[in-house]
């Protein structure tokens, strides 16, 4: 029983310590929190001075917002207004950047002009001087040619006196020539004698037939005498005439060397079929209104011919 009650007493006096500890560790807490407790107080009353300084802060920074807003808000008005005024200059500088580049361009253009101008009055003085130097020589030139003029007009009456006397000794001439008959065998028309043979010869033999008769080819000139010798032939006959290109492919003329000035050529020719026709020859044709036809053919060629004197 002692013993029980010793057990129990010693356990007593070990919870009492234990709850001694705890106390005193309780009492320590205690004035650790309650230093921790003035030190919030402490922080407490700051952070309420703070927060009435904050407050006090925060009222003036609305008050300067407003404040600050009502100028956001003008500036923002003047912002559109200057904008505004911004995009008419851009579109007033476009235009006058336009306008200054029509201006440019016409007044390159008239620059260009004026120098054509001032180039065109330069060839225009030297075109001047130049017709004024002309004139002047023109002016001799007339003057020389007045003089000559003075002078062939003091010789013209001479000469026409001297042109009639002739004329009228060719008249006679011819009139006599007209009147002289044609050897035997030759028919007259005009002032000349014509034949044409019977045999047939190429074109070179045939002048030289006539030139052994003291003639040569024909050399027709009018549309008289190519009507004339045109009613001399039989119908559809080939003559040969006194008219070739031998010398000069395509340029036709007559044995006395001149040039043709009455042709009388069928549709088409000449036209030196496979390039060796140089000679030409008349073809008869029958009818009130035709004369007949020339036709180039190849000199070598046999035919009649016809010659004149």
């Amino acid at each position: 029983m002692y013993n029980s009650l010793t057990t129990e007493r010693d356990g007593f006096e070990a919870s009492l310590k234990s709850h001694k500890n705890e106390s005193d560790q309780l009492k320590a807490s205690y004035n650790v929190l309650k230093q921790e407790s003035d030190q919030l107080q402490a922080s407490y009353n700051n952070l309420q001075g703070t927060l009435v300084e904050v407050q006090t802060k925060y009222n003036n920074l609305t008050v300067s917002k407003d404040q600050l807003q009502t100028k956001y808000s003008n500036l923002e008005r003047e912002k559109e207004v200057l904008q505004t005024s911004f995009s008419m200059l851009i579109t007033n500088r476009a235009q006058l950047q336009s306008n200054y580049s029509l201006l440019k361009r016409g007044k390159d253009e008239m620059q260009s002009s004026f120098n054509k101008l001032i180039d065109g009055k330069n060839q225009l003085q030297r075109d001047f001087n130049s017709l004024w130097k002309e004139k002047s020589q023109l002016q001799a030139r007339y003057n020389d040619l007045w003089r000559e003029k003075s002078w062939l007009q003091s010789n013209y009456s001479t000469l026409v006196t001297g042109r009639d006397h002739l004329q009228k000794r060719v008249n006679k001439l011819t009139a006599k020539v007209k009147a002289i008959p044609c050897e035997k065998g030759w028919i007259k028309f005009d002032i000349s004698c014509y034949f044409v043979s019977t045999m047939k010869k190429n074109w070179t033999d045939s002048r030289a037939a006539c030139k052994a008769a003291g003639a040569d080819l024909i050399v027709i000139d009018s549309r008289e005498e190519q009507e004339y010798i045109n009613g001399m032939l039989k119908s559809g006959q080939n003559v040969w005439i006194g008219l070739t290109d031998s010398l000069k492919e395509g340029t036709w003329r007559w044995v006395d060397g001149s040039p043709v000035t009455t042709a009388f050529w069928q549709p088409g020719q000449p036209n030196s079929y496979n390039g060796n026709q140089d000679c030409a020859e008349m073809i008869q044709k029958s009818g009130s209104r035709s004369v007949g036809d020339w036709n180039d053919d190849g000199c070598f060629a046999v035919q009649n011919w016809i010659c004149e004197q």
